[in-house]
């Protein structure tokens, strides 16, 4: 039993002994601090962390196999040496055993005062004896109250010992003294450095200030130690070490806000906290027109596997104080459009190393392949991690109305990282190192090494890469090295000794955690583009003085909006949601919130722009035709000019081993069209062998004369002579086409194709009784 001597001294907890608890047997795994992590032997429950004091006070507690003496715990020795602690504990587990038995362990004989015939109190006095010999007051008293608090937590030594005594931060130093002695410190964070005994006058001087009122100059006299005890606590609380270090430091220092929310809180499932930053990737790239620019990294790491969710590259330049013209870098849209790469699997792009791909590395591909169907033999070795918590920086974008509103939607919760506090983020910040020692610099043409002062000579000069190319390379370099090279941070708390990777690590978490696939729809991912408050009219709504229109399918659609009026949202009044993409300006989505549904409209213009553009083009053209004199509701001229552009970059020379118009940047790509049905889809498979000939229509001149002769030229020909009837021979198609009823007879067949599901509804769709009137467009102008 388990509180018989035989199964408490059978042996002592350490890694790997067996014990019996709860009616089971569990081997113990872990030992850390007062929490002992065991697994069960039969595999019918999870393994558990349990404290230490209430497995050994369990009544079915018992140690199976073991060593001398039950071990003592890390939380009891805390205070004093973990050595020191455990001999002071074996010595009284040795006490108390012969104190209860008479017969000290390891002895065949019993001592004196320790016989078979001696009370229970005899033997408490003669271990007192003892031990006032050795120079230890201990009463009989003292020791019959230690037994049996020893025998009611099961035989554990560690109850046996003081209690560590709590070191109060400050000593018995005023905690009013200790805030000034930190406020003026800080205070002096920017100034020029002084020596402590400066900083004790200026601690007396506010001390006096605040509380010679309330206490007198004897009370304020008080509050302030000794000089030696003003040094060390100067000491103790790193005071001293901070005013010797330079100003900048030290003005980091004091800029550096509290730790949120109490700590840092521990990490168990992938997905539970993320975390995000933005750096210059110091690679030149192809700018969108042919000239270097410089790039920008965007990366989303989870914390519980170092796993790299999702990474975007933009472009970045400053703006031009000449030009005028506005800069760019990453935006809220561009921060959209990572996250929505986090909650699909990246697919092996053409020309990738086979390695590369999920099936060939160490993530549970079976298992993510039957969970998830977007998983295929063409998904890369990254797993799929829909984010619980971001830790973001507390730059303009991560703070955006949008990017807040995305992050809403989709349940994710946010928390913003402490000003001039790398470390809030320290993922992300390694992970850009890491970056830069085993993928940019390997990328010789473009980099710029890792300052101004060791940057190579004609680095503009030479060919460059696109963004496009840069995006699928970092892709390729993650899903290939990053994912899986072992990492020291990344260890099994089973097998602490093996280092893993972040896809050996996302294994082990998912097989306890689980994994549940969460596909977005087209219609879904156009949550991710911008918002944009429009006013449907009859000839469109417009967008940065671009005109959309609807398009044939959606045209009753689009009507039926304009017959309500308006949205009669909350402060919008006749304003309705629409959705766009920067990157893919030529086609946006209007939301009808009342039926749930999206109204897909095009660029009235987009018939004139054949090459890729996105809407930074279309302001700079609009830019540049301002300042010629014109106006940015000269769609069609803006039009027609960047038209023109794209001519001119296709018809200039490309430079050297290039070819073919290049693509400007898009950003990512994000599935957000629905995809096209097949319309033979669930129809049986046709016998060809039933297929009879059909009898061959009478239209050849030479036919049997079943009918009257017909003529070679359609009806209505004025070569055609009378009949009987209507004056007119029919035509040889004629049964073919049923009668309009509106006299005319039918007309002749054309080449013309069907017109697209895609075209442009003109005025006429929205039953404009006056077609020729300018007030459907006017009112587009003026909305």
């Amino acid at each position: 039993m388990a509180g018989t001597d035989e199964g408490r001294s059978a042996g002592s907890l350490f890694i790997g002994a067996l014990v019996r608890w709860h009616q089971r047997e569990w081997e113990v795994a872990e030992w850390q601090g007062p929490l002992v992590t065991l697994v069960p032997q039969d595999g019918a429950e999870a393994p558990r962390a349990v404290s230490f004091r209430w497995l050994v006070s369990a009544e079915d507690f018992a140690v199976v196999s073991g060593g001398a003496a039950p071990a003592a715990g890390g939380a009891a020795l805390e205070g004093r040496g973990r050595l020191e602690g455990q001999e002071e504990a074996e010595l009284w587990q040795a006490r108390m055993v012969e104190i209860d038995t008479g017969l000290a362990p390891g002895r065949s004989e019993h001592a004196r005062g320790f016989g078979p015939d001696t009370t229970l109190a005899q033997r408490c006095a003669a271990m007192s004896a003892r031990l006032a010999a050795d120079g230890i007051r201990c009463s009989a008293h003292t020791l019959a109250d230690k037994r049996r608090k020893w025998k009611a937590a099961g035989e554990n030594p560690v109850v046996l010992l003081p209690a560590g005594r709590e070191k109060r931060p400050g000593g018995f130093t005023d905690p009013r003294c200790l805030s000034a002695m930190q406020e003026v410190v800080a205070r002096r964070a920017h100034a020029s450095d002084v020596t402590i005994d400066v900083i004790r006058e200026e601690v007396e001087d506010l001390l006096h200030s605040r509380y010679a009122k309330e206490l007198g100059s004897a009370g304020v006299a008080a509050l302030l130690p000794s000089r030696s005890t003003f040094y060390l606590r100067m000491k103790e609380s790193g005071l001293a070490d901070a005013l010797g270090q330079p100003t900048r430091s030290r003005a980091a220092l004091a800029s550096t806000p509290p730790l949120p929310h109490g700590g840092r809180e521990v990490v168990l499932r992938p997905g539970q906290v993320t975390q995000t930053d933005t750096t210059p990737l110091r690679i030149l790239a192809r700018g969108d027109d042919g000239r270097p620019t410089a790039t920008e990294l965007t990366s989303l790491i989870d914390v519980a596997n170092h796993t790299v969710c999702a990474l975007m590259i933009t472009p970045s330049r400053p703006r031009d104080a000449e030009s005028g013209q506005a800069g760019q870098a990453t935006r809220a849209i561009d921060l959209t459009l990572m996250l929505a790469q986090a909650f699909a699997p990246w697919p092996v792009m053409p020309g990738w190393d086979p390695l590369s791909a999920a099936a060939a590395s160490s993530l549970p591909f079976g298992a993510l392949r039957a969970a998830d169907e977007r998983f295929t033999e063409a998904t890369a070795a990254r797993p799929v991690i829909r984010p619980e918590l971001i830790i973001y920086d507390q730059g303009s974008p991560y703070v955006s109305e949008h990017f807040t509103e995305v992050c809403d939607r989709l349940r994710i919760a946010r928390r913003p990282a402490r000003k001039k506090t790398p470390t809030d983020k320290p993922l992300p910040e390694h992970f850009f190192v890491t970056l830069a020692h085993r993928f940019s610099q390997h990328v010789t043409h473009g980099w710029q090494g890792r300052s101004h002062k060791k940057r190579g000579r004609g680095i503009d000069r030479m060919p460059l890469y696109t963004i496009a190319e840069l995006q699928q390379m970092a892709q390729e370099w993650v899903a290939l090295e990053y994912q899986q090279t072992p990492d020291a941070g990344l260890r099994d708390p089973f097998r602490p000794h093996v280092v893993l990777s972040p896809n050996e690590m996302y294994a082990v978490q998912v097989a306890r955690s689980g994994y549940r696939a969460v596909p977005l729809s087209p219609a879904e991912n156009r949550s991710f583009l911008l918002r944009q408050w429009v006013r449907p009219g009859k000839g469109g709504f417009m967008i940065d003085y671009r005109i959309y229109q609807p398009i044939a399918q959606d045209a009753g659609h689009y009507r039926e909006i304009l017959l309500r009026g308006g949205s009669k949202l909350p402060g919008r009044g006749d304003q309705w949601e629409c959705r766009f993409n920067p990157y893919h300006p030529e086609r946006v989505w209007l939301y009808d919130h009342t039926a749930g549904t999206w109204v897909t409209c095009d660029f009235r213009l987009r018939h004139l722009l054949h090459d890729p553009w996105t809407a930074d083009m279309w302001q700079e053209h609009a830019e540049r035709h301002l300042a010629a004199g014109g106006s940015k509701q000269d769609e069609e001229a803006i039009a027609l000019s960047l038209a023109q552009r794209d001519r001119r970059r296709r018809s200039r020379r490309p430079p050297p081993k290039r070819s073919g118009a290049e693509p400007p940047f898009r950003g990512l790509e994000l599935e957000t069209e629905q995809p096209s049905q097949d319309p033979y889809a669930g129809l049986e498979e046709f016998d060809l062998s039933t297929l009879r000939p059909y009898p061959a229509l009478p239209i050849s001149p030479m036919a049997p004369p079943s009918a009257p002769a017909t003529s070679l030229l359609p009806a209505g020909s004025n070569d055609v002579g009378p009949t009987s009837g209507s004056g007119l021979a029919p035509h040889p198609l004629a049964a073919l086409f049923p009668d309009d009823g509106d006299g005319s007879g039918p007309q002749a067949l054309t080449a013309e194709a069907p017109a697209s599901v895609d075209e442009v509804v003109d005025a006429e769709l929205l039953d404009d009784p006056n077609p020729d009137d300018d007030e459907a467009e006017n009112d587009v102008w003026n909305v």
